[in-house]
């Protein structure tokens, strides 16, 4: 993929896809048990914590490092032992989050849709074509969200709408019954899925423009608001005790949907939904990795995205029959995440202090060592 490529939106709608996917399917079920009918000011403070944290470490580091390929960056601040040890954790961040996202969709789509479908089946096809979008590059992916984005919004907006008879606003109240610290816990847990807009950080050598405070600022209100919606619809439609009993909260709100004496079972929606965000989620994190490894040669990304695949399906054919205890390790996740987004975005921050080669990109020598780098990587 050629760089300086992408413009805002394009990325705007790849992240909004992967990242709200997050809030609406993993998020949300953590936050409601926590926080019960608190869960919907989770975002609200998670945003206004993390504008100042979006505004320095992200758009302060992309303005100094002049919006260059950061792999490549590092190596002309770091020695190569010492740019691994910062991208060797956003690697994994990356493939952990992607195979959570499959793991969650595929138990879904056993356990609603698709129950009489071999799990092998539906993890063999969705990872086929997940595969197809990692070997065209963040190009294609970026593109395909700018087609499937709006129809998600659309629906988003008919199931909030068409649920307003069945909303009881009064259950949100009394807010923080149980003191701060209960909306505070719930905030951690939000600020990990606001705090994957780092991901900025490692695709921002394809912007061809520069990242202003405003559009990052845009792209973290409107996830927060992917939050705010789907856990007011939750509480005021089930009430905090039942929603907290709920495993697909989001998806549960489409089953209620009834147009008139005649339409109804709508929920079918949902999977359009659903697909398109855990589609592009799971190719950008595998897309992603094989930037930052990174694999040019056709053979080498053919052999990777394969090797990937198999591993993920082999995981999931494996925690699944562990659901459980694979819920109750997604929640530990989260802290997890945090930590890694904190240590790199960090360190990015603090060595960008040490300025960029001149006319924002590598010196000579530096490019021969970055290139023979990549050669070895291979």
């Amino acid at each position: 993929m050629k760089e300086k490529s992408l413009g805002f939106w394009p990325v705007f709608m790849m992240l909004t896809l992967s990242v709200g996917l997050s809030s609406h399917v993993i998020l949300l079920p953590t936050v409601l048990e926590y926080c019960g009918r608190d869960a919907w000011m989770c975002g609200i403070i998670a945003f206004i914590v993390l504008v100042p944290w979006a505004t320095v470490f992200i758009t302060g580091t992309m303005r100094r490092t002049k919006q260059i390929n950061i792999r490549q960056w590092l190596r002309t601040r770091l020695s190569p032992f010492g740019a691994w040890i910062l991208i060797t954790p956003v690697i994994l961040f990356l493939l952990h989050t992607s195979f959570q996202s499959f793991i969650q969709t595929t138990s879904w789509t056993s356990s609603t849709y698709l129950p009489e479908t071999p799990q092998l089946v539906v993890m063999i096809c969705f990872m086929t074509l997940i595969g197809f979008a990692v070997w065209n590059g963040l190009r294609a992916i970026a593109y395909m969200s700018c087609l499937l984005l709006p129809g998600v919004v659309f629906l988003g907006d008919f199931v909030m709408s068409a649920n307003m008879p069945n909303k009881n606003y009064a259950l949100l109240l009394p807010m923080m019954e149980n003191g701060w610290f209960v909306p505070l816990q719930g905030a951690v847990y939000a600020a990990s899925c606001l705090m994957e807009l780092f991901m900025l950080l490692f695709i921002q050598h394809f912007f061809s423009g520069v990242m202003k405070n405003w559009q990052l600022l845009l792209q973290l209100c409107f996830i927060m608001l992917l939050m705010l919606g789907p856990a007011i619809g939750a509480i005021t439609e089930f009430g905090p005790v039942e929603a907290d009993k709920l495993l697909y909260p989001a998806f549960t709100q489409w089953r209620l949907v009834s147009i008139g004496k005649y339409v109804e079972h709508v929920d079918f929606f949902a999977i359009y939904q659903w697909i398109s965000g855990a589609f592009i989620r799971i190719s950008l994190g595998i897309a992603l990795v094989m930037e930052l490894i990174p694999l040019r040669k056709p053979k080498a990304r053919l052999t990777f995205i394969v090797t990937v695949s198999l591993i993920y399906i082999v995981l999931c054919k494996i925690l699944l029959a562990h659901l459980n205890a694979a819920q109750q390790i997604v929640q530990l996740t989260f802290i997890l995440d945090i930590g890694i987004i904190v240590f790199v975005t960090t360190w990015l921050w603090l060595l960008s202090f040490k300025g960029v080669p001149k006319e924002g990109g590598l010196d000579e020598k530096s490019k021969q060592r970055a290139d023979a780098g990549a050669t070895n990587n291979l």
